[in-house]
Parts: structure tokens; sequence; C-alpha cells
């Protein structure tokens, strides 16, 4: 089982966004060890993930800024519409 055809790109790849602010999900919570930080992963589409691969760091930042936009930070499904 691998994963969903719909998030690899023609060349084999696959893009995530790491760390995406969510505003349903606590950036933190505790434990008997401590504090956990929440690390999000994004599943990019692969339009998403040549946009981001394109244009770079403002790249990621824009995909980021439509994601929290559409209320889908961190939410990776792979039968959405691309946001480019």
């Amino acid at each position: 089982m691998g994963l969903p055809a719909t998030l690899v790109s023609a060349e084999g790849r696959v893009g995530v966004l790491l760390g995406q602010e969510s505003r349903s999900l606590p950036r933190l919570f505790p434990s008997p060890f401590g504090d956990v930080r929440l690390v999000t992963v994004k599943a990019l589409l692969p339009a998403e993930l040549e946009y981001a691969s394109k244009r770079g760091t403002q790249g990621a930042a824009e995909l980021a800024q439509r994601f929290a936009g559409n209320g889908e930070e961190h939410l990776a499904r792979a039968n959405r519409q691309a946001v480019v």
C-alpha cells in the first residue's frame, strides 16, 4: 500500500509543508515529561509542489496563506482541489 496517486507527481515526488500553525489544534500540549510541540505535515498536490519548487520560500509561504484562508491549514486530503 502506497500513497494516493493524486499526491504523487509525474516524477514520483511527493511534497509536504511542515509546521503550519492550525486554528483548531494546540501548538503545545503538556505531557508527564514536559510540553510537546505539535508539528503538522500538510501533503501537497503535484501542482502545489511545482508551485513551491519554482518559487522557493515565498511559494511555500503563499501556499501556507492559501491553506489558512480556506481553513485546511493542517488537513491532508488526497481528493481536494489544488489551491494554485
